[in-house]
C-alpha cells in the first residue's frame, strides 16, 4: 500500500504544473469568492455594486479562456520537492488514424529537485522529464486496440525514450466501439536537461483490429517547444 501511495504522489508532484485555470477547484474558489463579494456590494453603494458586478465578470471571462496557472519558467514547491516548468505546447494538432484520434491538450518540459520520501522512492533528488497530456477517442463501433500511452519518442537532444510506467497514468489501449480515454504520460530524460529540449518526435504503432489488422497508419509527428 505504501508503494502505489507514493506512486500517486510521484504523478501528483510532477504533473501539479500542469492546472489549468479553469479546473473544478478554481471553479470552487470562484464560486466562493463571488458569494462574499455579493453580500459585501449589498452593504455598497449602488454604483459600487455595479463596479463589483463587472470585476466578477471580468474574473469569469478570464477562468473561460483555459488559462493555465503556471507558465515557462514558473516553479513550485511542495513536499516532494521543487519543480520547474521549462516550456509549454498546448497547441499541438490533432492526430488521426483510421478510427482513432488523438487529441494533446499539452506537451511540457520541467525539471524538479527532490526531497525525502520522493527522492527514496525513485533513487534520485533530481529528475529531467517530458509530459504529454492526451486523450485519445475510437469514433467506430468496432473494437480497436491503440496503445497511445506506449509511445516512443526521440528529441532535439538525440534520446529515444519509451514511457515511464510508474510516473504514467494507464490509459487501456482496447477500445471497445465509441469510447474515449485519457491521461498524462511522462519520459524522463536520461541525459540531456529539460531545458535543452527544443523538440519531440512522437511514435506511437498504428490502430488495429479483433483480426489483427491495421486499421490506420502508425503516427509519427513532432511537437516544438
Amino acid at each position: 500500500m505504501k508503494k502505489i501511495s507514493l506512486l500517486t504522489s510521484v504523478i501528483l508532484a510532477v504533473s501539479f504544473l500542469t492546472a489549468c485555470g479553469n479546473s473544478e477547484e478554481a471553479s470552487s474558489t470562484e464560486e466562493t469568492e463571488v458569494e462574499q463579494t455579493t453580500s459585501e456590494a449589498a452593504e455598497q453603494p449602488a454604483a459600487e455594486s455595479n463596479d463589483e458586478s463587472e470585476k466578477e465578470s471580468d474574473q469569469s471571462a478570464d477562468n473561460e479562456n483555459g488559462e493555465w496557472e503556471t507558465n515557462a519558467g514558473d516553479t513550485i514547491e511542495n513536499e516532494a520537492g521543487t519543480f520547474t516548468l521549462h516550456a509549454r505546447n498546448d497547441q499541438v494538432d490533432i492526430q488521426e488514424s483510421g478510427p482513432m484520434t488523438l487529441s494533446i491538450s499539452q506537451a511540457n518540459t520541467a525539471s524538479g529537485e527532490l526531497k525525502g520520501e520522493m527522492a527514496d522512492f525513485l533513487e534520485k533528488d533530481q529528475i529531467e522529464y517530458i509530459q504529454i497530456d492526451m486523450e485519445v477517442e475510437n469514433s467506430s463501433e468496432e473494437t480497436i486496440s491503440f496503445y497511445a500511452d506506449q509511445a516512443t519518442i526521440t528529441t532535439s537532444t538525440g534520446e529515444q525514450l519509451e514511457a515511464d510506467i510508474w510516473m504514467s497514468d494507464h490509459i487501456d489501449g482496447d477500445y471497445y466501439g465509441q469510447v474515449k480515454k485519457s491521461g498524462s504520460v511522462f519520459f524522463v530524460l536520461d541525459n540531456s536537461n529539460a531545458e535543452e529540449i527544443e523538440w519531440i518526435r512522437v511514435l506511437i504503432d498504428a490502430p488495429f483490429n479483433e483480426d489483427w489488422e491495421d486499421v490506420g497508419e502508425k503516427l509519427d509527428f513532432k511537437i516544438e517547444f
